[in-house]
């Protein structure tokens, strides 16, 4: 066979977050029925991931393990490798660094939901958590609401905050460690934990707020308690997903505090203008558990531009 080209995550962040929203924006209102992906749990808080897409020219499947005792011993906590094959013939195409392609897609899509569903008025930005997707996160954001001028981080240590701010090469905002009452309070809330308990305080989350919600991907995780889902109005990347992997929801649906048909729309429907917000005072929240349509799309958009 002949050689085919792999992606380095420096080449796949060298797309770019704006091309990244662009892609997702134009390709994922006509990739709205995804495949379902497998799940293996291992270990407690170990996962193995296999998360196939199609296409109307390409094939892809990403292969995703993620071990919760990784950063104790100097390894990233998720490693990822993504194949993409022709539709057609089946013949691979190319391979890209399949984490990279998770660190550029989630926080695109969340930033596609933060363009339709947040207030033009958003000045402060609150990220709980200190890993790649909170940074992601914030230059997603930026890209969407640029007038942002305070952003609050709240990580798990005020050490590991402190030490993350250190790392990020932001020039026009303010930041700062943030309290979790104090980032729960900004007028847009990124959740990028893997936490199995909620962490983000409710009664701090003010009227008007949006919040994306995506570090849950099993029953198992949940970054806010249903009272939060109860308050909000619902939007997430796909209902089928929602229902099989939204720790947040399924927990708020189990403690019949609220239902699955509650939610508003889908990421399908908030490209196609199709749902919003009711009011200006509402709290939204876009619940994302990941789309591999999204890993094809950013996949297939890279190989074109490139070859």
């Amino acid at each position: 066979m002949t050689e085919i080209p792999h992606y380095t995550a420096g080449e796949i962040f060298a797309f770019g977050m704006e091309k990244t929203i662009s892609a997702l924006k134009t390709s994922a209102a006509t990739n709205d029925q995804p495949i379902p992906r497998e799940h293996i749990p291992l270990d407690q808080g170990e996962d193995f991931l296999l998360m196939p897409a199609v296409s109307q020219t390409g094939l892809g499947i990403k292969l995703v393990t993620v071990m919760a005792q990784n950063p104790a011993i100097g390894l990233p906590l998720v490693h990822g490798f993504y194949l993409y094959c022709d539709k057609k013939t089946g013949v691979p195409k190319a391979t890209f660094e399949g984490s990279a392609l998770t660190t550029l897609r989630t926080p695109a899509a969340s930033a596609v939901a933060t363009e339709v569903l947040a207030t033009e008025s958003v000045q402060n930005l609150g990220i709980f958590g200190t890993g790649v997707q909170a940074r992601g996160h914030i230059e997603s954001m930026l890209t969407v609401r640029p007038n942002i001028e305070k952003i609050f981080i709240s990580g798990t240590t005020r050490e590991s905050t402190e030490k993350f701010i250190d790392s990020l090469t932001i020039k026009d905002q303010k930041i700062n460690v943030g309290s979790p009452e104090e980032t729960a309070a900004c007028d847009l809330v990124c959740s990028c934990t893997s936490s199995k308990e909620p962490v983000i305080p409710t009664k701090s989350v003010k009227p008007g707020a949006h919040l994306n919600l995506i570090g849950s991907f099993s029953d198992a995780q949940k970054e806010a308690d249903s009272e939060l889902i109860q308050n909000a109005e619902i939007f997430v990347d796909h209902r089928t997903a929602a229902k099989e992997e939204a720790g947040e929801l399924i927990t708020a649906e189990l403690e019949e505090n609220w239902s699955f048909d509650e939610i508003i729309g889908d990421f399908s429907q908030l490209i196609q203008g199709k749902v919003n917000r009711s009011s200006s005072e509402s709290i939204t929240l876009f619940k994302s558990v990941g789309l591999a349509t999204w890993d094809l799309i950013v996949a297939e958009t890279i190989y074109n531009e490139t070859n």
